[in-house]
């Protein structure tokens, strides 16, 4: 057993199953919270700063127990011959959500309260930081051999013949101007008691649950459907007083602020945000990128309610990443595609 789920199982065992444990006074993350601004209105992209409460056990156990099978199985793949992953000490599904984050609760297009949030529905299971000089990848998880699922599918030998449908993995891409094209894309699989389910099998599981129908809405929806819907929210647990200036702690509903792409197949479905479809952001990325590596935040990715009928809100799934600088990103060779003379 490697380092990585030495660490884990260490974490585990002192932590009791508790992802979400309540912070040290000093921590950088409760200093933070001094600085947090606070709630002023009522609009769909606004939050609410957590009250500090106790974390909470349910379903994580479970939770921790598929990620660390997930860290067994990249320290040890069958056949592999990649190189060293870069990335791997730079993001963490481990997150402190619950301290910092409230989402809708069950009357909040009537009386405009929120609450803690539930554990994730979604766990992160990795995250590729790969570098282009030929440009952008739209798509990266399933265009490139190189992508942590499609390395996934690789190894499923038995999965056609075991008649099992395949895991359904979310895919949400960062896709950073360049030269050098960075690539963040951070991979989530259903966790706890859903953990290994197909998108049908985890419909079928949530039924009529509020996230349920909030998620078959989403997926089964039209490009305006989807932009309306799809919401993330950075919060910054460490990062220098110029970034924190430039990227408040607040939920965005990203369809309205950049071109998202929507891919889709019988076994994942991922979303690219472009951040150079916006000028403003495009240019605050390039005068602000040496923060970068002197950063840590934490990213949520939620599909935001309409409806009685979808509330309370819940999470799509949260990754921390930490101190991603230039050194982090794995480059790749251009596409086949852009090789051939024409």
């Amino acid at each position: 057993m490697g380092p990585q789920v030495q660490e884990k199982l260490r974490y585990l065992f002192r932590g009791k199953g508790r992802c979400f444990a309540r912070p040290e006074v000093n921590s950088p993350r409760a200093r933070d919270e001094n600085d947090s601004p606070s709630d002023t209105n009522d609009t769909d992209t606004d939050y609410d700063t957590a009250s500090e409460g106790q974390g909470y056990e349910s379903d994580e156990f479970d939770r921790l127990l598929t990620r660390l099978q997930s860290l067994e199985a990249e320290e040890h793949p069958s056949g592999s011959a990649d190189p060293p992953d870069a990335a791997s000490k730079h993001w963490s599904a481990e997150c402190e959500v619950r301290d910092w984050l409230k989402v809708r609760g069950p009357n909040y297009l009537r009386d405009r309260r929120k609450q803690a949030p539930a554990p994730a529905v979604m766990e992160c299971v990795k995250v590729d930081v790969f570098s282009f000089d030929d440009g952008p990848c739209a798509n990266v998880a399933n265009a490139r051999p190189e992508s942590w699922l499609n390395r996934q599918r690789a190894a499923r030998t038995d999965a056609s013949a075991s008649g099992r449908d395949e895991p359904w993995t979310f895919v949400f891409q960062f896709m950073n101007p360049g030269p050098p094209h960075v690539s963040i894309a951070l991979y989530f699989r259903p966790a706890g008691r859903h953990a290994g389910r197909s998108l049908r099998d985890l419909l079928d599981a949530e039924g009529e649950s509020p996230f349920g129908r909030a998620l078959r809405r989403f997926v089964r929806g039209d490009r305006k459907e989807r932009d309306a819907r799809f919401k993330m929210v950075i919060a910054l647990m460490e990062a220098p007083w110029a970034l924190r200036q430039t990227v408040p702690r607040r939920p965005v509903i990203l369809g309205k602020k950049f071109a998202l792409s929507y891919h889709e197949g019988a076994d994942y479905f991922a979303v690219d945000l472009d951040l150079s479809s916006s000028k403003f952001a495009e240019r605050v990325y390039r005068s602000l990128k040496w923060c970068s590596k002197h950063s840590v935040e934490e990213i949520v990715l939620m599909i935001e309610p309409h409806t009685d009928d979808e509330l309370p809100e819940a999470v799509l799934g949260a990754a921390r990443l930490s101190k991603v600088g230039d050194e982090t990103p794995r480059r790749l060779p251009p596409r086949v595609e852009r090789l051939q003379v024409v």
